[in-house]
């Protein structure tokens, strides 16, 4: 019974390396898929958001750390400038492989955060997702946020 119990602490212990390794794995294709995603928006959202938003992206879209004061650093996935009626616009946005209400809440969250970084000038907070349930779409569009379907990159 020992030995019986001494090979199953050693297969046990296999398996939480194996089961470690996985979830590795896992993560890194999650992030490549997200990775993914942004980089298609980054080519295709500045003649989305000119058509659907009057907005005239300034340079380029890109992914950006935004380093705090205390050494603290956030991501937003879509940053960028943009001219609307001769205002000022920045994008802030956000990538979902599958947009959720809490992604929603988290990211406008982040965007309260950002505020006293980047100024009370008006933005335009756009998230792109493959998929969305309505309830979920709706909640974004309803908190301002402008929801992009990957198939429309």
């Amino acid at each position: 019974l020992a030995q019986a119990q001494k090979r199953t602490e050693v297969e046990v212990r296999k398996l939480a390396v194996g089961l470690r390794e996985t979830r590795q794995m896992v993560a890194g294709l999650s992030d490549t898929v997200g990775f993914r995603l942004e980089d298609e928006s980054y080519k295709s959202l500045p003649r989305l958001l000119k058509r659907g938003l009057n907005l005239e992206v300034e340079g380029r879209l890109i992914r950006k750390y935004v380093e705090y004061a205390d050494g603290k650093v956030e991501e937003l996935n879509i940053f960028g400038k943009g001219k609307r009626n001769g205002k000022t616009v920045y994008i802030l946005g956000e990538c979902k492989s599958k947009l959720g209400k809490r992604d929603v809440d988290n990211f406008l969250k982040r965007v309260k955060r950002l505020e006293p970084v980047i100024g009370a000038e008006e933005k335009a907070l756009i998230a792109v997702t493959y998929n969305v349930v309505p309830q979920v779409e709706r909640y974004a569009v309803e908190r301002g946020i402008k929801v992009y379907w990957s198939y429309e990159l």
